[in-house]
């Protein structure tokens, strides 16, 4: 007997078992016995159409024992990637862990599988539907940024490439963000040091920063309380020449206008002692 064949036997062996441990009288039930008796292409359509129907656990364990049982047919990749769709869909914490976990599983068994950029997609998207408000751990939304750029990395011209693209920028507005909310809490708390310190870190790592705006305005607020005028003229300028529409210029042009105005259009960033 071919060792495939032999596995093949022991899965079948070990479900007659499990499904005759209660009573040794008991005959299997009916999704065992249509187990042991359907062909794999058989159980495979009747669990995706148990799937389509959003009756997910039922899908499953049609799925899971082609794939299972058949793990090195391309039926079998493909029930394993349709269970990992089921939880997606699902949704959900649990649902998005355990989409991960067999997205993951998927990635590490078939390294060649013309299926694997759309893996890697949804692996990163399960990061990304779980990430957090700007005030709250960034954990997901960094391993969410990873897996795109991974993704982006390893299929440049994958389908999913755009989609991926646009949500590395938007989560890398979110992480920025993070930042921003940390700072402003430290100015809030009288710590006009540690929150300049925190938006100047802000500037200079996130270029691309969507309210670069907002942020202006406040770095120009800590400059002030720090007596730094000159530095707070200049940020309040740059606010007003570059987002002069924004609802940040109003204020900027009020405060602005009280300070001495700026000599060069250069800003020191640095931290200041106190």
């Amino acid at each position: 007997m071919k060792i495939r064949e032999t596995k093949t036997a022991l899965i079948l062996a070990a479900v007659l078992m499990a499904a005759g441990c209660a009573s040794s009288s008991k005959k299997p039930d009916k999704i065992t016995t249509e187990l042991l008796s359907t062909p794999k292409e058989g159980l495979f359509e009747k669990g995706k159409a148990l799937i389509e129907r959003k009756k997910y656990d039922a899908g499953r364990k049609y799925l899971s024992f082609v794939f299972e049982t058949y793990p090195n047919d391309p039926l079998g990749r493909q029930a394993l990637l349709m269970v990992a769709d089921s939880f997606f869909k699902q949704g959900g914490t649990t649902g998005y862990t355990e989409a991960r976990f067999r997205y993951r599983d998927f990635l590490n068994r078939y390294p060649g599988a013309s299926e694997r950029d759309y893996a890697r997609y949804q692996f990163a998207v399960c990061y990304d539907r779980e990430h957090e408000k700007p005030d709250r751990d960034q954990t997901s939304t960094r391993e969410a940024i990873e897996q795109y750029r991974a993704l982006l990395r390893e299929f440049p011209n994958s389908s999913h490439s755009a989609a991926a693209n646009a949500r590395i920028h938007a989560l890398v507005d979110l992480l920025a963000e993070h930042e921003f909310a940390v700072g402003y809490f430290y100015m809030r708390k009288g710590a006009a040091g540690a929150a300049l310190a925190r938006f100047a870190q802000l500037e200079q790592r996130f270029p691309e920063y969507g309210r670069r705006d907002k942020l202006f305005f406040y770095e120009g607020q800590v400059l002030q309380r720090l007596g730094r005028q000159d530095e707070a003229s200049r940020y309040y300028s740059r606010l007003v020449e570059e987002f002069p529409a924004s609802e940040f210029a109003k204020k900027a042009r009020e405060r602005g206008g009280k300070l001495p105005q700026p000599a060069t259009a250069s800003v020191d960033t640095g931290r200041k002692s106190e």
